[in-house]
């Protein structure tokens, strides 16, 4: 049987669950078929972000990102359903407008309704310094939207509230390999630093295919681990992982200096 590939593992801390503020983290998963960058943008109405970006390949544009308010977005495929339904032609894709125009997690909330019925099927992990939201959109307008304040919070591609699907899903096993291997890390310790996560992202327990760190049909492109601090500058942690090219790890403090940078890309 052929599962589908797309993929993503998400995950965070939040509250008394993390020693450095609100973590935040995305192991992007994809064929090794482009390249991927990361590019600070100051968009002429809106707030400066900080994005993870597909460059070319089959689905390009933003895969993750923070604002200069400290509100930060990951996502994951929905590849428990078809790319047609998937692609659903009618609705659109909600990254870069949630870091352009809001700068809480507050703020999402109060426009939960107006922002995601008009997205297309996909998991969100959102973040600011007082906690975590994760939002499943699924089919014709419907969603799911959940806060933790005070706990763990981890997604991959298959959806757990049924009721937003019009049928059946089809669960990969790399899905379902991946969402009990971070649970299982996360649950065991009580609290959690950013230097944890980003050891968690490079796990290969599970395998070149089900592992949070892959290099089997899929490959992991990137590591983003984020922490979002209360009275503090975040900071980012990236691995970019292009194929054909040296891996690249860097640390960033997101701080006014960093946000007065000019637009350009920072990596590669």
């Amino acid at each position: 049987m052929h599962w589908p590939v797309a993929a993503c593992t998400l995950w965070g801390a939040a509250g008394a669950a993390s020693v450095d503020g609100t973590l935040l983290a995305k192991n992007r998963d994809w064929k090794p078929d482009h390249v991927q960058s990361l590019r600070l943008r100051h968009p002429e109405h809106g707030y400066a972000y900080l994005g993870l970006y597909a460059d070319n390949g089959r689905e390009p544009g933003i895969k993750a990102g923070v604002n200069e308010k400290g509100l930060a977005v990951v996502g994951a495929e929905a590849s428990s359903l078809p790319r047609e339904l998937r692609a659903d032609s009618a609705r659109h894709g909600v990254l870069t407008r949630l870091l352009r125009d809001y700068g809480s997690l507050d703020e999402v909330a109060a426009a939960a309704d107006k922002l995601f019925p008009q997205t297309r099927p996909v998991f969100l992990l959102l973040a600011d310094a007082g906690g975590l939201m994760q939002v499943e959109i699924g089919q014709n307008g419907r969603y799911q939207l959940s806060r933790q304040r005070n706990g763990t919070l981890a997604h991959t591609n298959h959806y757990s509230n049924l009721s937003l699907l019009d049928g059946a899903q089809k669960i990969g096993p790399s899905s379902q390999a991946r969402l009990a291997r971070i649970r299982l890390l996360l649950d065991q310790r009580p609290s959690h630093a950013l230097a944890e996560f980003e050891r968690l992202s490079r796990d290969h327990h599970d395998g070149p295919d089900n592992s949070l760190w892959r290099d089997g049909r899929e490959h992991t492109l990137a590591g983003w681990q984020m922490a979002l601090p209360a009275g503090a500058a975040p900071r980012l942690h990236l691995v970019l992982a292009n194929p054909g090219e040296q891996m690249l790890e860097r640390d960033y403090v997101l701080d006014a200096a960093f946000w007065s940078q000019p637009a350009r890309t920072l990596l590669p």
